[in-house]
């Protein structure tokens, strides 16, 4: 179904991602247990509850720019003139709201106390806003061209390693976690930035208004999108922070790490990587891209449910090993969380890679405005409740219901996405793995 040249750009550009991923893991092996074992769980919680906090303004910042834009140019790549179209138009669009979201990120942290109480943690974190107008990541994902990601983002998370043990020695040192990580990601996005343009010679020119607002119309349900996304699935440590202590922010913050990273080596990899592909087989049919979605549902899902058994089992022995005895209570946070990369990866075919690509952008807002709005309601009412544990169940369950909200609404419309055909598919190849191992000596 995909030619050769584009099955091989894919692997590439997966094993890179797949690269980033084992850094990600790895790495952070060499720093938490120091970290946390300096600072504990109540500064964990602090350094956590700025990062959901600058989120917002990362979101706001985005506004959904970069998805809408991956799936403009991976159908008009060659298209100089599109390509530097959307390409001017986004970064301006980020540069506006940038000025926006910095003076609202201003006066919010001066007249809220608790935000104004550690305003220089807050202020080291929102540097990375910055990093987030410049990154053209987005541009490499449309490209298909994603080793380059993978050379930059290793290259930030080697940056971070090495602050992480040259200016961490005692508990107050943990507002240096975050702001190294702001710095480091600001001056990547610069290198990365220059040599985008210089690649794919792109041509920057700022837009008239009249394109500018036309951009921030085009995008404006992806945006809101984004926002609901973000409530249902982001807002769990703002949430709780604000409702509980900064030690429960850090204890659910242990309890959701390798979850997260375990998620990303899938999740991330494959979005990136596979996304433009769908959006490009989409652009040449309705049936060409379906049939890809399908092809790839049952074993990402397969795949999933491994990675859901894996963290169940390791839960304890994990947290004891990386986090110590004082983060014990992290291991049930852990194991409820351990469902959601079946459920994620799941919604993230049917939502993302489905409906979006099939122009179904008001139905995808409707389905993630809703989620929103019972993820808010489960946060507040579990959160008083169970505190970190209930917000696990609420974030576990916000993303349930998304997930079967979306392939309810695909089956409404027609769209299968789990078929027999595909189903015997995977079994027949299954059957044919198992076959070939046992009889080979």
């Amino acid at each position: 179904m995909l030619s050769k040249p584009t099955l091989r750009r894919f692997a590439v550009n997966v094993a890179s991602l797949f690269s980033v991923q084992v850094a990600n893991f790895l790495l952070p092996i060499l720093t938490v247990p120091y970290v946390v074992r300096i600072i504990g769980p109540d500064k964990l919680g602090l350094l956590n509850f700025s990062l959901a906090y600058i989120a917002y303004f990362t979101l706001l910042i985005n506004y959904g720019f970069e998805m809408a834009a991956v799936r403009a140019i991976a159908s008009n790549r060659y298209n100089k003139a599109v390509v530097d179209k959307i390409f001017s138009e986004v970064i301006a669009g980020k540069v506006v709201l940038w000025v926006l979201s910095s003076v609202i990120f201003g006066f919010v942290t001066y007249l809220n106390p608790q935000f104004r109480e550690h305003a220089w943690l807050h202020i080291c974190t929102y540097i990375t806003t910055i990093a987030m107008v410049l990154s053209p990541f987005w541009v490499y994902q449309a490209m298909e061209d994603l080793s380059r990601v993978a050379v930059f983002n290793l290259v930030v998370k080697v940056l971070v390693t090495a602050s992480v043990f040259l200016f961490i020695r005692e508990a107050n040192d943990y507002i240096y976690q975050n702001l190294s990580l702001s710095v480091s990601q600001v001056a990547i996005n610069v290198v990365a930035l220059g040599i985008a343009v210089k690649r794919f010679k792109i041509t920057f020119a700022w837009p008239s208004v009249a394109r500018l607002i036309n951009r921030f119309k085009e995008d404006s349900t992806l945006f809101f999108s984004s926002v609901m996304i973000t409530i249902y699935a982001s807002s769990t440590v703002f949430f709780l922070g604000l409702l509980s202590t900064s030690y429960q922010v850090g204890i659910f913050s242990a309890g959701t790490r390798l979850e997260g990273i375990a998620r990303s080596f899938v999740a991330l990899a494959l979005n990136q990587a596979f996304f433009p592909i769908v959006a490009n087989a989409f652009g040449k049919g309705r049936e060409n891209g379906l049939r890809l979605v399908q092809t790839a549902f049952l074993p990402l899902v397969g795949l999933m449910v491994l990675i859901t058994i894996g963290l169940w089992i390791i839960a304890p022995y994990f947290v004891n090993l990386f986090y110590g005895a004082a983060f014990a209570d992290a291991i049930p946070v852990l194991r409820i969380v351990a469902f959601l990369p079946i459920i994620i990866g799941a919604s993230n075919l049917l939502g993302m890679h489905t409906m979006l690509n099939l122009r179904m952008d008001k139905a995808f807002f409707g389905i993630t405005a809703i989620g929103s709005v019972v993820g808010l309601v489960l946060n507040v009412w579990l959160i008083k409740s169970y505190g970190y544990t209930g917000a696990a169940y609420a974030w576990v369950l916000a993303e349930l219901y998304i997930m079967l909200a979306m392939f309810g609404y695909l089956y409404y419309k027609g769209v299968r996405i789990i078929q027999r055909e595909t189903i015997q598919e995977a079994i027949a190849f299954g059957k044919a793995r198992l076959g070939r191992k046992k009889f080979k000596v």
